[in-house]
C-alpha cells in the first residue's frame, strides 16, 4: 500500500474523512502535486466534493513544510454564525461589543508562525471577505475594536466543496479574493474517479475499527469487495468509512459480506447540483445535437477573409476595437474579467476602452480656490503652478530607494511639486499606466518601451542605466534533467509578458538553433511563475533581479544561461511625453535625484540594502546579491543604447511580437527650451 494519510487529531469529528491512500493512479498524481506544493509558502486553495479529505490534505501540506513545528489551526467557516465569525478570525479587544468582557486573540494570531486552514471558505460573508483580503495582502490583522495592526506570519490554506468561480459570477464571492486564493490549486478527485483507493481504504477502516472496539480480526468477502467497487460513493471517503463501521456491527464472526454493506441508494450529488467539474462517470452524456456544432475558429477565419477583401487600410485597428468591445460586453463591463478573458493586463484593457470611448477619461485635478485655503498660498517656482508627480513604485532599484529615503519629496518641493507613488508590479504595468495618463515617471527594462511604442503610446525615454547582463537568467531546478538550452526543446518556460526576458529567451534559443515554436512559453506574473517553477508545473523560469537573486538564495536552482553576450538588461527611465514637455524642470530634478541616489547605492551598498530591505518582500541577502550585480550610473541615451534598443525592436517585429516597425530614436526625449538634465 502506498502512503496513508490519517487525521492526527484525537478529537476529529466523525463526520470528517479521516484517511487517504494513494493506490490509484490519480491519487499518485495528487501525492506528487502535494510534495511539490508543501515546501513552498504559496497560498493554497483545495477543492473537492464533501468527504474527499480536504482537511487531511491541508494537514499534510503543513507537516511537510518548514512550518511543521508551528501551530496548524483549522476553522470551519460554515460552523460559525456571521456575528461571531469576524471576532473568531480577527480577534477583538475588551468592550469591543456587548459581551466582550476581555480581549481575545483571533485564529490568525493563534496560527502565527504556522498554518491557518479555512474550510468551507465559500460560506464567508462578503464583509469578512473584504477583511480577509486585506489580511492576505498586508500580512497584518486588526482586532475588532482596535486600530492597531499586528503583523502576522501565517501560511494560508483554504478549502471549498462549492464552485468559487460560480459564486464570483453570482456576486457571492469577491473576484479579487478568488484570484488571491487561487495561487496553487489542489483538486481532490471524488472517490468514484479513483477506484484503486476504494478497497485499500475499506481495509484500513476495517482494521482501525476492529482495533478500536477490541474485536477479533475481520475481512471482506469477494462479494462485499465487488459491491464496494460498483457503488458510486456520492459521500466519498466519509460514506465509505460509515459503511464499514455499520457492516462491522451486523457482520457475523468477523466476515463482512455484501449483505452487511447497507449502502445508501444513489442520489444526485451536490457536485451535479452545483456544477462541479467532478461529473460521475455513470451520468448520461448530453444528447447529440441534430446538427454538428459550428467551428468558431473556422467561422472567424471566413469573416477575416471577407474583411480582407474590403481593402480597408485601417483594418487591424477596427478588428482590435471589435475584439475589446465584444470582450468587455461579454464580461459584463468588468475590466478585470476582460483582461483575464483576453490574456492581457487590466491597464491595457483600460487604455483601449478609453481609446474607443467605452470609458470616461479620468477627471482633471481640481485645485482648491485660494480663498478657501488655510495659510499662505504655495510658493511657485520656475513659472509653474503646483503639480502632482505620479511615480512608479517598484520592488527594486533606485526608485524604491528614493521612496524609502524620502529624498525625492524634498528635492521636488522647491519646484512646487508633490510626489505620489503608484504601485506597479512590472514594467508593462508602468507603460500601460503612462499610456492612459495614470502615471508620469517610472523605470522599466528594455522590452516594455518597445511594446508601448509599437502601440503608439505617448511615452519617451529620459535616461538609462548601464547594461547588467548578469542580472537576468534562465534557471532550472537543481535536479532537472535540463543541462543546456538545447534541452529546452518541447519544455515549458515561464516568462512574464512584456518583460526583458522575452528578448533574452529569444536570443538564448536562437543561439542554440531553436525558436519560440520549439518551446512552450508560459506567460505568468512573477508570483505565479515562482509557484509554477517550484511545483514543477514549468521546466524553466526566465527571471531578472531581484527575483533572480531571491530564488538563488532560497531554493536549489541552477542558472542554465544568463544574458551575457545576448542581451544588455538595461534599465530606462521613462515618462509621459506631455508631462515631460510641460515640466522639464521637474524631470531635471527627478533625474538629478536618481543619479545621486544611484551613486550612493554604488558606494554604500550595505547601507542601501539595509535601507531598502524593510520596504520590499525580498531577503536582505538576496538584495545584497542583486545590488552587487547592478551599477546605478545614470546617463543620457547614447547611440549605443539606442542601437541596442533598435535591435530588440527589429527582432520583435521579425517574430511578429509587435505588429508594426518601431524607430526607437523617435521616442528619445529632448527637453524643450534651455532646461538641461542633471544626469
Amino acid at each position: 500500500m502506498r502512503p496513508l494519510l490519517r487525521l492526527p487529531r484525537l478529537d476529529a469529528p466523525s463526520y470528517r474523512a479521516r484517511a487517504l491512500v494513494f493506490e490509484d493512479a490519480r491519487s499518485r498524481e495528487l501525492l506528487t502535486r502535494l510534495e511539490q506544493v508543501a515546501p513552498t509558502e504559496a497560498t493554497v486553495l483545495i477543492t473537492g466534493e464533501t468527504g474527499t479529505g480536504k482537511e487531511l490534505v491541508a494537514r499534510y501540506l503543513h507537516e511537510r513544510s518548514a512550518r511543521a513545528a508551528a501551530p496548524f489551526v483549522a476553522v470551519n467557516c460554515g460552523a460559525l454564525t456571521p456575528s461571531l465569525l469576524e471576532s473568531e478570525l480577527f480577534g477583538h479587544e475588551k468592550a469591543a461589543f456587548t459581551g466582550a468582557l476581555s480581549a481575545k486573540a483571533g485564529w490568525f494570531e493563534a496560527a502565527d508562525g504556522g498554518t491557518l486552514f479555512l474550510d468551507e471558505i465559500a460560506d464567508l460573508p462578503l464583509s469578512a471577505q473584504v477583511k480577509l483580503l486585506r489580511v492576505l495582502q498586508e500580512r497584518e490583522v486588526v482586532r475588532i475594536g482596535s486600530r492597531r495592526p499586528m503583523p502576522i506570519d501565517v501560511r494560508f490554506i483554504a478549502a471549498t466543496n462549492a464552485s468559487l468561480a460560480q459564486a464570483v459570477s453570482e456576486g457571492r464571492f469577491r473576484e479579487d479574493l478568488f484570484y488571491r486564493l487561487h495561487v496553487a490549486n489542489i483538486d481532490i478527485p471524488p472517490l468514484r474517479d479513483r477506484p484503486g483507493d476504494i478497497l485499500p481504504l475499506a481495509r484500513h477502516f476495517l482494521t482501525a475499527n476492529v482495533a478500536k472496539a477490541g474485536l477479533p480480526p475481520a475481512h471482506l468477502t469477494a462479494k462485499a469487495e465487488a459491491k464496494l467497487l460498483t457503488h458510486r460513493w456520492s459521500g466519498n471517503i466519509r460514506e465509505l468509512e460509515n459503511a464499514v463501521q455499520h457492516a462491522l456491527v451486523v457482520a457475523s464472526d468477523g466476515v463482512v459480506d455484501a449483505v452487511d454493506l447497507q449502502l445508501i441508494a444513489d442520489a444526485p450529488t451536490r457536485a451535479l447540483a452545483e456544477g462541479s467539474p467532478h461529473r460521475p462517470p455513470s451520468a448520461p452524456p448530453p444528447a447529440p445535437s441534430a446538427t454538428p456544432p459550428s467551428d468558431p475558429q473556422a467561422a472567424f477565419k471566413d469573416a477575416l477573409g471577407a474583411l480582407f477583401e474590403t481593402g480597408d487600410s485601417n483594418l487591424f485597428q477596427r478588428i482590435e476595437e471589435t475584439v475589446f468591445r465584444a470582450a468587455y460586453e461579454f464580461s459584463d463591463n468588468n475590466q478585470l474579467r476582460t483582461a483575464r478573458l483576453l490574456g492581457t493586463s487590466r491597464n491595457v484593457v483600460r487604455a483601449r476602452l478609453l481609446q474607443y470611448g467605452c470609458l470616461a477619461p479620468p477627471p482633471r485635478e481640481v485645485h482648491e480656490p485660494a480663498s478657501r485655503r488655510e495659510g499662505p498660498p504655495p510658493r511657485v517656482a520656475s513659472g509653474h503652478a503646483k503639480v502632482r508627480v505620479r511615480i512608479a513604485d517598484q520592488p527594486f532599484g533606485v526608485l524604491s530607494l528614493m521612496k524609502a529615503t524620502g529624498a525625492l519629496e524634498e528635492a521636488l518641493a522647491s519646484h512646487s511639486a508633490t510626489v505620489e507613488w503608484v504601485n506597479c508590479a512590472a514594467g508593462m504595468q508602468v507603460m500601460d499606466a503612462l499610456a492612459v495618463g495614470a502615471l508620469d515617471l517610472g523605470v522599466v527594462g528594455e522590452a516594455p518601451p518597445i511594446f508601448a511604442q509599437a502601440a503608439r503610446a505617448p511615452v519617451v525615454y529620459l535616461a538609462a542605466e548601464p547594461p547588467s547582463p548578469e542580472g537576468e537568467a534562465i534557471v532550472v531546478r537543481e535536479k532537472s534533467p535540463v543541462v543546456e538550452v538545447t534541452d529546452l526543446r518541447g519544455k515549458a518556460i515561464a516568462v512574464t509578458r512584456g518583460s526583458n526576458v522575452v528578448y533574452f529567451v529569444v536570443r538564448a534559443l536562437e543561439e542554440r538553433g531553436l525558436s519560440l515554436a520549439d518551446v512552450d512559453l508560459r506567460f505568468l506574473p512573477p508570483a505565479d511563475a515562482r509557484v509554477a517553477f517550484l511545483c514543477g508545473d514549468v521546466d524553466a523560469w526566465a527571471i531578472w533581479n531581484p527575483l533572480l537573486a531571491s530564488i538563488r538564495n532560497a531554493s536549489p536552482v541552477r542558472v542554465l544561461r544568463d544574458a551575457r553576450g545576448l542581451a544588455s538588461n538595461r534599465a530606462f527611465y521613462v515618462g509621459r511625453r506631455s508631462f515631460a514637455d510641460a515640466h522639464p524642470d521637474v524631470v531635471d530634478a527627478f533625474l538629478g535625484q536618481v543619479g545621486a541616489i544611484g551613486r550612493w547605492a554604488n558606494e554604500s551598498r550595505g547601507a542601501a540594502v539595509q535601507t531598502l530591505a524593510p520596504h520590499v518582500d525580498v531577503p536582505a541577502e538576496a538584495l545584497d546579491d542583486a545590488f552587487a550585480r547592478t551599477r546605478f550610473d545614470l546617463r543620457p541615451l547614447d547611440a549605443e543604447a539606442v542601437a541596442s534598443q533598435q535591435s530588440i525592436a527589429d527582432t520583435f517585429h521579425r517574430l511578429s511580437l509587435i505588429t508594426r516597425p518601431v524607430r526607437v530614436g523617435e521616442a528619445v526625449w529632448t527637453p524643450p527650451g534651455p532646461a538641461c538634465r542633471s544626469v
